[in-house]
Parts: structure tokens; sequence; C-alpha cells
């Protein structure tokens, strides 16, 4: 029950925040075409869904492996990218410290990415037990830009959660334990992948009546590359959160949003299930609309990760009009794909 309150706390302060000074995420500058244009993503045509070791081409140097941090992009989302993170028996610590502006993980971004917590910023030490995190960080944790509040704190939890080990995270400061971040008062204790990422209301909802879901757009790096991007939106609340995620995957991004969609916004979902640790998903054939019959990569990686994401679900199977056939980016979907371990990526 207390986890609970906490969370619902969070959940009311952002949508007063929202209601007061009309803020919904990154600063809208474009409108969305119902095409997403066709670009490539390094991870999604290189790496196989169902063979989640596998980074592109990429030679891991010796001593090294691929591991995601949460950074901040152009436009000001919290996104995964994979860096290479050298061995060492401290994963979690390492991953933060690849987090911090002038470390060795900012220098591998792509142009106008940037790391989140503060320069300066240590990990003066970790306890993870039972499932929780406890980081104590530095005093220079402190010193951060009031708008980058949220976003350190999403990246914080969901670069930790990504460790099979840690389902939660509470934050430290120089031994102190902290109920609320220093400059906005942001309540942070116990922090999960439920309070969500790149927070956002759907249209026409009620305050009190939401749930989240939270599910994959795209951003651009270049005329030629993109990334994926998670999106928690706030919708009605309904018995079904796994078609509630499909549906608002396929709406696509709020118009304005500088991300774009993957699949056409008139594709329908004809069925969704699970069976035990398998989703199995049923699409029209629009879903094959993308390019002479078939599917958009990034449309189905995006439907695994988004379905993976809000369910317990460990595999997802994706079908059109009944039918196990799809195929995209050199992947086969005719049986279940699990959830790939490395995305947004690039050569090392």
């Amino acid at each position: 029950m207390a986890r609970k309150l906490i969370m619902g706390s969070a959940f009311i302060s952002f949508l007063l925040l929202l209601s007061g000074c009309g803020l919904f995420g990154p600063k809208d500058v474009s409108s969305n075409g119902i095409d997403p244009p066709q670009l490539q993503t390094p991870a999604a045509n290189s790496e196989k869904v169902n063979a989640p070791q596998a980074v592109g081409q990429a030679k891991q140097a010796e001593g090294a492996a691929v591991h995601k941090i949460y950074v901040v992009d152009a436009d000001g989302f919290v996104v995964p990218w994979a860096v290479e993170i050298p061995k060492s028996k401290g994963l979690a610590k390492q991953v933060l410290n690849y987090m911090v502006k002038g470390s060795e993980g900012e220098k591998l971004l792509p142009a106008g990415f940037r790391a989140v917590l503060p320069a300066g910023t240590k990990v003066l030490g970790m306890v993870i037990k039972n499932g929780v995190a406890t980081v104590d960080f530095s005093p220079e944790f402190k010193k951060y830009r009031a708008e980058d509040e949220q976003k350190i704190l999403d990246a914080v939890t969901w670069a930790l959660t990504e460790i099979d080990t840690i389902k939660e995270v509470n934050i430290q400061i120089n031994g102190h334990p902290q109920d609320v971040m220093p400059i906005n008062g942001t309540p942070i204790s116990l922090l999960s992948r439920e309070n969500g990422i790149n927070r956002e209301l759907a249209d026409n909802v009620k305050v009190g009546q939401t749930m989240p879901v939270t599910i994959y757009f795209q951003g651009q790096v270049s005329d030629k590359e993109s990334y994926f991007v998670p999106v928690t939106r706030l919708v009605p609340q309904q018995k079904d959160k796994s078609m509630a995620a499909m549906k608002e995957l396929i709406q696509g991004p709020k118009q304005g949003s500088t991300l774009f969609p993957s699949m056409l916004p008139s594709t329908n979902v004809l069925s969704i299930k699970q069976q035990k640790d398998i989703m199995v998903v049923n699409f029209d054939n629009k879903l094959l609309s993308y390019n002479q019959g078939k599917a958009n990569p990034e449309a189905l990686e995006a439907i695994v990760l988004s379905l993976t994401e809000n369910s317990n679900a460990k595999k997802v199977q994706i079908m059109v009009g009944g039918k196990a056939t799809a195929k995209a980016g050199g992947v086969d979907y005719s049986k279940p794909v699990s959830r790939p371990q490395v995305i947004n990526s690039q050569p090392y």
C-alpha cells in the first residue's frame, strides 16, 4: 500500500506540473507524417531480436561488454544507448559512472546527445538487496538544472532496472537518505519502471482515472539513422493494458512531437492474448503495407519492445490475419521472439 501511495503521489505531482505549466515533455517543433521515414536503425537491421547478444557487426574490445546507459537526446528525451563498458564486478556502478557529464560514456554518444548526471558526480556506494538498489551519490549530484530533475530520475531508474537483480531504486546523497529531489522536490522513494519515462498525457483524459503504458517510438540521429525512444503515456483506465499499449503505439506520437511512428495509423489489432510467457498479437494486413507487402523492421521491434514492457511476457508472437509468417530486417518473426537486450547502438 505504501508503494502505491508513493507512486500515486509522484504521478499526481506530475499531472499538476502539466496542468500548471503546460509542459508535455520535450519541446514540440514539428508535425508527424502518416508514413514513417524509411530510415535505417543500426541495431534493428543488424541485430537479430531472437539473438539478443548480437550488436550489429561490432567487435567488442577484449575485457569489455555492451550495456545500455540512459542519456538525453537532442530533443530532450531520455533514451537508452548501447555502449561498451569495461567488465567489472560492480556493473551497476559502472553504468552510472558512464552517465556522468564528461565521462567516457558521454564520449561514445552521437552528436547532440548528452549525459544527464552532473559533472563530477561519483557513486560513493551501492547496496542491492531484495531487488532494491540503494545508491549513494556524492554532493555533486545536487548540481543540476531544475529542468533536468525528472530526466535524472528517469535515467538512473531505467538504467539500473535493466539489470535483472534490480527492480527498484533508492537514492542517497553523501550518506543521507532522500525522500525528495533537492531542487524541485520530486518524490524519489522506491523508484521503478512503473513510474514511467518521458511521461505525457493522452488526449481527453481525466486526472485520477488514468493508467500508464510505455511504448516505443522513433527519433532521428541523421537522414539514415533512427533510434527508439520509450514514452510513458497516461491513458484512460482499462482492463487490457497490452491492447491499450498497441493502440497507442499505432496512434503514434502526439501532434507536434519530434518523434515519428513506425506503423500506419490505419493498422488494426485483431486480437491479443498471453499464453504463459508468450504474448500473441494478431494484426490485420495493414501491418504489411510498409514496403511491397513487407513489414517495417522497426515496427516489429517496437511491438516486441512495447508488449514486453507492459506485461510479464518474455516473448512475443506476431501474427498477421491469423498467420505467423512475418519477416523483416533479416529476423524471422514466424516464431516467438524475445525482447532485444541491446537497442540504439552504433558500430564500435
